[in-house]
């Protein structure tokens, strides 16, 4: 399937994710660029996800040499509905495969409202915010140490800076129990950074903050609610009402 066919939520699905992770590369000392069909972009973070490629439609051998001339971790990310042929030049320039997440939309008005029952909903506008959603976040994957330091870094500029993005913080007792952010740049509820801190987790939380996200997402005018799914979160998010139209794949960059 070509780009010029794809259906309009396709196309803003893709739209959303790849600007989502480009808007890193905005960060002090990072920076991006369009190479044919596809979005490079380098943080300067020293964790995968943080830098890499976005999209198809270039050469992959010199967008891979740029790519490994950072010196960072990075990794090439793809969208299963108009990648075409090159994850079979993936495969024989020896990339790995490290994740693939649901591509999922539901219609905002179709989704039920949040139902708060104690939880409060905060707007991270300080640093002493922002600390406290990095900790949460962090928490809820698993994530110590490096990796942690890494995430944490990452989204220290965004949460200050980008007013794309909304971080939020779900707190009950005053603790921060829940993470969510909304990212708004494609005029559609991207709903991103869903993590609920692991003593809290099975009771709700997750769908409690999906829920939050695209309310605030209907607040600014967005009609569509999109996400990608892990695999805890895929059967929250389908028992909302979201519907997958495809994936996003992650192919890990090598360093050579």
């Amino acid at each position: 399937m070509s780009a010029a066919v794809l259906p309009d939520d396709v196309r803003t699905m893709e739209a959303d994710n790849f600007t989502f992770w480009q808007g890193f590369a905005r960060r002090p000392g990072g920076d991006t660029g369009r190479a044919g069909g596809a979005t490079w972009y380098r943080s300067g973070i020293p964790f995968a996800n943080y830098n890499g490629v976005l999209g198809a439609g270039c050469d992959v051998d010199e967008m891979l040499a740029r790519v490994r001339s950072w010196g960072v971790p990075a990794r090439w990310l793809i969208s299963t509905a108009s990648a075409g042929t090159i994850e079979q030049h993936f495969t024989a320039r020896g990339l790995v495969m490290t994740d693939e997440y649901p591509a999922m939309i539901a219609a905002v008005a179709g989704l039920p409202a949040p139902e708060l029952e104690g939880v409060t909903v905060e707007f991270a506008t300080t640093d002493a915010h922002y600390l406290e959603w990095a900790d949460a976040l962090c928490d809820g994957f698993g994530l110590t140490g490096e990796s942690a330091a890494h995430v944490a870094a990452a989204h220290a500029w965004p949460c200050r800076s980008d007013r794309d993005r909304v971080y939020m913080l779900l707190r009950r007792e005053g603790t921060v129990v829940a993470t969510a952010m909304l990212h708004i740049s494609c005029g559609v509820a991207g709903i991103y950074g869903i993590a609920v801190r692991r003593a809290y987790q099975r009771q709700g939380l997750g769908r409690l903050a999906t829920l939050v996200t695209a309310r605030a997402g209907a607040e600014r005018g967005a009609t569509l609610a999109v996400l990608q799914a892990t695999k805890e979160g895929f059967p929250v998010y389908e028992r909302l009402g979201f519907r997958t139209l495809f994936a996003f794949r992650s192919w890990l960059i090598q360093c050579v």
